[in-house]
């Protein structure tokens, strides 16, 4: 079984939820077109209930209920899960909205858009951080709009809205550079190196990378160089400037290895491993790939892990150790399956939290609207009866106007479809006689180079014997004659093959076999006239006598000419001159 790619388990993602929008867009539309449908009945119903409706909410506010938040027990589970992360911030956003807190309500959704991206749910963490953003900008919290501009703008690039992505980290780069927040500046430099590096800008991306190191160096946040040192590295890189790539490589290696960020030491030692490869120095590519190996393998990344292992078979790939390359390419494609089934387990059960929640909210929302409309119902029951009855009048008078519009309709549908059958049958009357005009107009161009040809060997041959005639007078003939008879026999040699006859023949030629001369120019552009009147001629099956008759050449001369052009038309030895030509 063929291993699936990283870009085929994006798309299985991407599929997997867009078919989930698709659904709600679906169910959105079905929605709209009911309502659009029964709109007029709505509204003059509507019109009937609105002064019962008026009193009845001015009796509820005057009688508020209050409405209980409803929590569900949440079983114990470990504090890393996504689920229950997800969960928890969920929590802490319904009570920031009960609390009035704007900034800790934007924070809720950031955090959760921030949950849904690391577990590859993109769609789902680009609605959250867009309500988030939303909170901020009415807020006015300048700083957390900036931070959170920086996640939508990645998640602009990875969901391939390039435009959106640029607009939102510059706006960003405007906001930290107005605040003077200089670690927003400097993180924001890389994240707009890191987009052009993605969209192929290299020059962009080295700059910018440059500005975000100036400004990480100035303010002595290392951790942010070495992270800049690795998107350096990355650029090198992909422009195989392997020595570069490793420099830089090697800075991040060296922070990494003192930090506690396991997983950028493990892509840091892959990193400096695929550079070793590709640099052909194997020894130290294997060292590098070793150590990621190994730390992968003490920390379950089975994702890195088959990495590792695919770097492992590449490089023994290149030291023609064919077990080895196997075995590990093999282990990559057994952890790889194990991280996927992984993921998309962890990411079912995050939608179904998801979706779970989102049934919960609509749910408390249709019991408020339920309270809220609880004494509007008594008082409502009145006129109930009034209502009933006109719906119903509302409802046959409807039925009466759509049976009679349907049978319109139908009419109308039956007239156009009768006319477009009609329309057909005209046109394929009239691609049949075209069609038979254009087999007429070919018969009659083939007789007519069939004719013209005859008429050429006819002419030629006639040329040949008053030509041998006179040859024969100037042997026997008096000494008087001869200069004459040479002018007048030079005069046949001029405009032996040099007759208007070959431009008429030629075109009539070429409109009958335009892609046979289409094909030929493509195989050799180059080829003379005499090639192409010799190609015409075998084309036609003229015979090797009538070819060098109608050429003016003897057919010692003929083969000379046709050995010439099998060598242009580069055909191998042996190989038929003539079914060749017939086969284009």
């Amino acid at each position: 079984m063929a291993t699936p790619s990283l870009l085929e388990e994006e798309s299985l993602k991407v599929a997997f939820l867009s078919l989930l929008g698709r659904d709600a867009q679906r169910a959105e539309r079905v929605k709209r077109g009911v309502k659009n449908k029964y709109s007029s009945m709505i509204k003059q119903i509507l019109c009937l209930l609105s002064m019962a409706f008026c009193v009845a909410g001015q009796l509820a506010a005057q009688n508020p209920t209050a409405i209980h938040e409803v929590n569900e027990h949440i079983e114990k589970t470990s504090p890393q899960t996504s689920d229950a992360l997800f969960i928890r911030q969920n929590e802490i956003y319904k009570q920031a909205k009960a609390d009035a807190d704007l900034v800790q309500q934007a924070r809720a959704l950031q955090r959760m858009g921030q949950i849904c991206y690391q577990m590859g749910l993109f769609t789902q963490s680009l609605n959250y951080h867009i309500k988030a953003d939303e909170i901020y900008r009415s807020d006015k919290n300048e700083k957390q709009a900036a931070d959170n501009l920086n996640d939508l703008a990645l998640l602009f690039l990875i969901t391939k809205q390039e435009r959106d992505a640029k607009q939102s980290y510059f706006k960003a780069l405007t906001t930290f550079q107005r605040l003077r927040d200089s670690s927003g500046i400097a993180r924001t430099y890389a994240n707009i190196g890191h987009y052009y590096e993605k969209t192929l800008n290299y020059d962009s991306a080295y700059f910018y990378q440059q500005k975000a190191m100036q400004v990480f160096n100035s303010i002595g946040d290392a951790e942010g160089a070495a992270f800049v040192h690795e998107n350096l590295g990355s650029i090198y890189e992909d422009k195989s400037q392997f020595d570069k790539a490793y420099f830089h490589f090697s800075k991040a290696l060296a922070w990494f290895e003192q930090g506690s960020n396991t997983e950028m030491l493990i892509d840091a030692y892959n990193n400096v491993g695929d550079v070793f490869r590709k640099q052909g120095a194997y020894a130290e590519a294997l060292r590098f790939t070793r150590k990621a190996e190994a730390l992968a393998k003490s920390t379950k990344s089975f994702s890195r892990l088959s990495s590792a292992y695919r770097d492992l078979g590449k490089t023994y790939s290149f030291l023609k150790n064919t077990d080895s390359t196997f075995y590990y390419l093999e282990l990559s494609r057994q952890y790889f399956l194990r991280s996927y089934s992984q993921e998309s387990k962890n990411q079912e059960a995050l939608l179904k939290v998801i979706y779970g929640l989102d049934r919960k909210e609509m749910q408390l929302a249709e019991m408020a609207r339920q309270e809220k409309i609880a004494w509007a119902i008594y008082i409502a029951s009145g006129i109930a009866a009034v209502v009933f009855i006109l719906v119903a009048a509302i409802i046959i008078r409807n039925q009466r106007h759509r049976i009679l519009r349907e049978r319109e309709t139908r009419l109308k549908e039956e007239e156009i479809l009768k006319t477009k059958q009609e329309l057909m049958e005209v046109d394929l009357n009239n691609k049949k006689l075209q069609e038979e005009q254009l087999k007429e107009n070919l018969h009659t161009k083939a007789k007519e180079i069939t004719a013209h040809t005859l008429q050429t060997i006819q002419k030629n041959q006639l040329l040949e014997d008053i030509r041998e005639a006179l040859t024969e007078m100037i042997k026997s003939d008096g000494r008087s004659y001869k200069k004459e008879l040479r002018s007048l026999l030079n005069k046949i040699n001029q405009n032996f093959h040099k007759d208007a006859y070959w431009d008429d023949f030629r075109r009539i030629f070429e409109e009958i076999n335009q892609e046979f001369f289409d094909h030929l120019q493509q195989i050799n552009p180059g080829l003379s006239a005499t090639d192409i009147k010799l190609i015409s001629l075998i084309k036609l099956n003229v015979n090797a006598a009538d070819i060098a008759a109608l050429l003016g050449v003897s057919t010692d001369s003929l083969r000379v000419a046709r050995y010439r052009l099998r060598k242009k038309l580069k055909l191998e030895q042996g190989a038929s001159l003539t079914a060749f030509i017939q086969s284009i």
